[in-house]
């Protein structure tokens, strides 16, 4: 919780009113994390939210191969709090959840298109 001054108060204080913070979004990913290949999809959707400035939880959800018999457990996790077992899985504080490298740059694209926008209108 966050309070923000809202004007001052009969005798003369600060008058301060709450205000939300939206949560942060959270991002799972595999074990490749950002140490993976530039073209690996987790990497490349971490990359985008930091440079759209976008702050997000992560979550290694995944390890082993992509290639569900050769997988080391199982994604029965990112499942339950996803609805998929796919990864790279974006989950808006929401409850939206955003599946596949693709989607998810297009998201943070839409983010900083509407971030440039507002900022053209302040």
């Amino acid at each position: 919780m966050v309070f923000e001054l809202s004007g001052k108060g009969g005798c003369g204080k600060p008058l301060f009113r709450r205000i939300r913070i939206p949560e942060k979004p959270t991002l799972f990913v595999c074990h490749g994390d950002d140490g993976g290949p530039r073209f690996h999809p987790c990497r490349r959707v971490q990359e985008a939210l930091r440079a759209a400035g976008i702050e997000y939880q992560k979550v290694i959800a995944a390890h082993g191969s992509p290639i569900p018999f050769l997988r080391r457990g199982s994604r029965d996790q990112l499942f339950e709090a996803t609805g998929t077992r796919k990864l790279p899985t974006l989950k808006l504080p929401n409850g939206t959840i955003i599946s596949h490298s693709r989607a998810i740059l297009a998201w943070v694209l839409e983010q900083s298109e509407r971030g440039d926008a507002l900022k053209r209108v302040a």
